[in-house]
């Protein structure tokens, strides 16, 4: 059986879902979010603790890679799909003042609350 998929329905959806991942995190949702999630992937609690705690509640990762990145201070991170910027502001901490890090996301909303924080 051939299915066909509307990439235009499907951003939609997507962006939609997303959209209440920013508005409401305590919502429900197919996966799982935040804190709980993201120290059980690898995320260290001490730096968690240093970033705001309504990045870390809209946190929607599925992994950690800042072991393979081995970010240092002064270097440039680009982060695609940065949602409301809980790896944005990890990585922040990690390169530091000299560093700098760029976030970019498809929806709006994830943007805006990352820009608020």
């Amino acid at each position: 059986m051939s299915t066909t998929v509307n990439p235009d329905e499907l951003t939609a959806k997507v962006r939609k879902m997303y959209r209440q991942v920013a508005e409401n995190p305590d919502g429900t949702f197919h996966f799982e979010l935040g804190r709980p999630v993201a120290l059980r992937v690898g995320y260290a609690a001490k730096l968690l603790d240093e970033i705001p705690a309504s990045a870390v509640e809209s946190f929607a990762g599925v992994g950690f890679f800042f072991d393979f990145a081995d970010l240092r201070d002064g270097e440039t991170v680009l982060d695609l799909g940065s949602g409301s910027g809980m790896d944005a502001f990890y990585a922040a901490r990690l390169v530091g003042p000299a560093g700098r890090v760029v976030g970019v996301d498809f929806t709006a909303e994830q943007l805006d609350k990352a820009r608020r924080l």
